[in-house]
């Protein structure tokens, strides 16, 4: 096994790669970040990937994240070390109150590797953070459901979900829209059928129209008839 990376050798390598125009930009697109170095996304994964071929349960044990990145790279570690779900979700308890934006939020669903098998005990996690109203927290369970369970069989329930889900958090409102763009690009028909009945805020079917009608995956034709439905 490769020597593991500690968690100061990890900040003493962040520091190393720290670019200061990088993280004026990254600000700029993500004003909710705090405490960022400036690293850059691929040497972030890079370092994730180190971690995890190493001891990576020691590192979760003394890992107190601080920064940005060791937020970022952490969540990393949690989503795609070799575990079994149950080990996997005790460490996404610990990790989802360190969520503060949306760049670590989305990065950290992205960062699953989910097998078949664990798509039904993932699917009962996240609906048991229904009634927990941190924004983050609720975005998580919507990107989670975009980058996982886009789905025949979870498509109800997603529609179920999100007609359900009313809140003023911009983030959260966001990726109820990103989720129903995705959704109509992949279930055409089932997507549009919703949009024509949804119990959704004016603001988010709205925004849902308009980012369906910018993915090049939906036709000229469907993008009139979408746009056919706003509010």
């Amino acid at each position: 096994m490769p020597p593991m990376v500690s968690p100061e050798q990890l900040r003493t390598r962040l520091f190393e790669l720290e670019d200061v125009g990088y993280r004026e930009f990254h600000l700029k697109t993500c004003p909710q970040a705090e405490h960022v170095i400036g690293v850059r996304m691929p040497d972030q994964r890079k370092l994730a990937k180190e971690i995890i071929k190493g001891d990576f349960w020691q590192y979760l044990d003394e890992i107190k994240p601080y920064y940005y990145e060791e937020i970022l790279i952490t969540g990393i570690v949690i989503a795609s070390a070799p575990m079994s779900l149950d080990e996997r979700l005790g460490y996404v308890g610990w990790f989802l109150p360190l969520v503060n934006n949306w760049a670590v939020c989305d990065c950290f669903c992205a960062s699953f590797k989910l097998n078949r098998k664990d798509l039904a005990g993932m699917w009962e996690f996240l609906q048991s953070l229904a009634s927990d109203q941190h924004e983050y927290i609720q975005r998580f369970r919507l990107v989670m459901m975009l980058d996982h369970f886009l789905l025949p069989e979870y498509l109800e329930q997603i529609f179920q979900i999100l007609d359900q889900l009313k809140t003023d958090y911009y983030y959260v409102n966001m990726a109820m829209a990103w989720l129903i763009a995705e959704a109509f690009a992949k279930f055409r028909d089932q997507t549009l059928a919703y949009l024509r009945h949804d119990q959704l805020t004016d603001f988010v079917h709205n925004k849902a129209i308009q980012k369906a009608r910018e993915s090049r995956r939906v036709s000229a034709e469907d993008k009139a008839t979408l746009a056919s439905l706003r509010l």
